[in-house]
C-alpha cells in the first residue's frame, strides 16, 4: 500500500525533463538546419562571385554586386521570401581577399592603390572572395522553462576567384 502514488510522483518528477530534452532537441535541429540553409545559401553566393567578371567588391554601388546579395538572400527563384526568414541583403558581405605570397597567408585585400583590388583604382581581380553575414544571424533558442536565448550562427565561404 505503500507504492500506492509512487508511480504519479515518479511521473510528475520526470516530465519536466524529458519536455525540456525534446524541446531542446528540436531547437538544435533547427538550428542546424538554419545554419545549414545560410551555409548554402553563401556557398552558392560566393561561387557565383568568384566567377564574376569586372565587378568592383570595394564599391558599394556595384550593380553586379547587389544583384548577387539578393541572389544570396532570395536564392536562384528570386521568390518575395527570404531563404532564410529575416535575412536581408544589406547584411551579407562579399569580401575581396588577395595571397600573400611573402608569408603564405590569406588576408584582406587594400581596396586603394593599383596593388589593391578595386577595379576603379585601376586594380586587379582578388584571388578569393569570402560570403558571410555581417554580424552573424541571430538565431533565438526558444527552450521551455527557461528565458530565450540568442545565439549567432556566423557561416562563411572562401571561393577561388575565377573557378570552383
Amino acid at each position: 500500500m505503500r507504492n500506492r502514488g509512487s508511480a504519479l510522483l515518479e511521473t510528475l518528477l520526470v516530465t519536466p525533463l524529458l519536455v525540456v530534452l525534446v524541446f531542446g532537441g528540436m531547437e538544435f535541429a533547427k538550428a542546424t538546419l538554419t545554419y545549414y540553409q545560410l551555409h548554402k545559401a553563401l556557398r552558392g553566393g560566393a561561387r557565383m562571385a568568384a566567377l564574376l567578371r569586372g565587378a568592383d567588391f570595394c564599391s558599394a554601388e556595384d550593380a553586379q554586386i547587389a544583384a548577387l546579395k539578393n541572389f544570396i538572400v532570395f536564392g536562384p527563384d528570386g521568390t518575395v521570401e527570404p531563404v532564410v526568414r529575416g535575412l536581408e541583403a544589406g547584411r551579407i558581405l562579399l569580401t575581396p581577399e588577395r595571397l600573400d605570397a611573402e608569408n603564405a597567408s590569406v588576408g584582406t585585400c587594400d581596396c586603394t592603390g593599383p596593388a589593391g583590388c578595386g577595379l576603379s583604382e585601376g586594380g586587379r581581380a582578388p584571388d578569393y572572395v569570402v560570403a558571410e553575414v555581417d554580424g552573424g544571424y541571430e538565431f533565438e533558442l526558444a527552450i521551455p522553462f527557461r528565458t530565450p536565448e540568442t545565439i549567432f550562427l556566423r557561416p562563411r565561404v572562401r571561393a577561388a576567384f575565377g573557378g570552383y
